[in-house]
């Protein structure tokens, strides 16, 4: 079957675009889930955290 020339366009943008696809999930997941938790066991970030919560002028429930 002949394909015409727009089609083959597409189908070449939806393979560029399903590899992208990979590789922008992986970071997403890396920004917003593996380098938070990571950070939470900087000793230097927990006392930030800490100090932070202090100062609050309300309570927040759970925490301290």
């Amino acid at each position: 079957m002949d394909e015409t020339e727009p089609t083959k366009g597409l189908r070449g943008l939806l393979k560029k675009s399903g590899r992208i696809g990979a590789i922008v999930g992986f970071v997403w997941i890396a920004l917003n889930i593996a380098l938070p938790l990571a950070l939470l066991r900087v000793p230097a970030v927990q006392r930030w955290l800490v100090a932070l919560d202090n100062n609050l002028p309300f309570d927040i429930p759970g925490i301290g």
